[in-house]
């Protein structure tokens, strides 16, 4: 494994892509736990008008993100790309510190927000494209190494924004969140190559005339990915509620589930990356599916708190697949389309943390916290027959 990963960092501009997302994810994770607390606490907005706030923002950068993807893989020059988007994202929560009306600020940060969603998808397609060219042939492990930067950055984060809000207050995750980001565009703009190769005619024909309703080898891995975020985000919100109160658990236990998924999260994803050379993205995906259709069963018919502890490996796996085999999966789909490809990954995770929460808190309304798990294993059962039936090559034809 030494000796791949030396390969891998030793390919122009990887090292870079690594920090970047590294820092991304910290950027983000520094306030995203504290935005609640601040909107109901400080902005006086309930937390219904906060859900359509975050329901807004994901949506339009959906749609941005997508406009983006389709355009930049016809020659756009993803380095202007990925810097602008990331200036707009240290624009964005510049907002929170210099906008107190919910209603500017709402408008504010649809725009912002929007403009800066294309960062991380072209960040996936800039190291697609630089593996591409050199004589590293193993994506998925580039990419699975690639998102262990954004968990690790992710995992760190939250530690420093609890610093921050304890020392200087909201303002001082947002002045740190925007420093984050404001550090990644100036390591882009002066260390990161620009490549404005335009594709070739094929290429070019493939890009315009490709629709996603209308091709089911995309379509359907597409959809899976959908339902597997869906699945994940709706357990997410609900699985701190089930430790406290369908287990007779403590907020410590809470702390203590989250951090061993997280912590093992990175090694598992490094692995994977590893199998990648023996088995397909496909297999893979399918093995992550059945773990956690696994994990979802476990929870459902748990009564003590060391089952759930012991269920978090299956649940770290199924994450890890999902997040770093699930690009890998798209990409290798759409090999002449790296910045669609990435895009419509990164809107699969989108749709899927935006109905989860949506249809999470809404079920354990009506039917509690375990139930809730219940459609989880649904989804996820469903998505193992989906790939089991899903096609296996690439989208190498234009499609009308």
């Amino acid at each position: 494994m030494f000796r791949r990963l030396t390969e891998l960092f030793s390919i122009p501009s990887y090292a870079l892509l690594f920090l970047c997302m590294f820092l991304q994810g910290m950027g983000i994770s520094l306030s995203a736990p504290f935005l609640s607390i601040y909107f109901t606490e400080q902005l006086g907005v309930s937390v219904g008008m906060f859900g359509i706030f975050l329901a807004a923002t994901l949506m339009a950068g959906i749609w941005i993100s997508t406009l983006i993807g389709r355009r930049s893989d016809l020659g756009l020059n993803r380095k202007s790309i990925y810097f602008i988007s990331t200036l707009c994202n240290a624009l964005a929560y510049s907002g929170y510190l210099l906008i107190q009306d919910f209603n500017i600020l709402f408008i504010y940060m649809i725009v912002f927000t929007a403009l800066g969603a294309p960062g991380m998808p072209q960040l996936f397609a800039i190291s697609r494209e630089a593996v591409n060219k050199s004589n590293f042939t193993d994506h998925s492990f580039a990419n699975s190494t690639l998102r262990s930067a954004f968990s690790l950055g992710f995992i760190t984060g939250p530690l420093m924004g609890t610093l921050l809000i304890a020392a200087v207050g909201f303002k001082g995750i947002f002045t740190g969140t925007i420093g984050v980001f404001l550090l990644v565009s100036l390591l882009v703009f002066l260390f990161l190559k620009s490549n404005t190769e335009l594709k070739s005619n094929n290429a070019n024909i493939q890009v315009k005339s490709f629709r996603l309703v209308q091709n089911r080898n995309i379509l359907l891995p597409f959809l899976i990915l959908i339902l597997m975020y869906v699945a994940h985000w709706t357990s997410s919100i609900n699985t701190a509620l089930f430790i406290t109160n369908n287990l007779g658990g403590t907020t410590s236990n809470v702390g203590l589930v989250s951090s061993i998924c997280a912590a093992l999260e990175i090694p598992f994803m490094i692995m994977l990356g590893l199998l990648s050379a023996k088995y397909s993205n496909r297999i893979l995906m399918i093995c992550g599916s059945v773990l956690g259709g696994a994990y979802y069963l476990v929870v459902i018919l748990s009564g003590e708190m060391w089952q759930m502890i012991a269920a978090q490996i299956l649940l770290a796996v199924f994450v890890a697949v999902i997040s770093a085999i699930g690009i890998s999966y798209i990409q290798d789909l759409l090999p002449n389309m790296p910045g669609y490809a990435s895009t419509l990954y990164s809107n699969s995770s989108t749709i899927g943390r935006l109905v989860g929460s949506l249809v999470g808190g809404l079920l354990a309304s009506v039917v509690g916290y375990r139930y809730s798990f219940v459609l989880c294993f649904i989804l996820v059962f469903i998505s193992t027959i989906m790939l089991v039936i899903s096609g296996r090559h690439a989208i190498r034809e234009s499609q009308n």
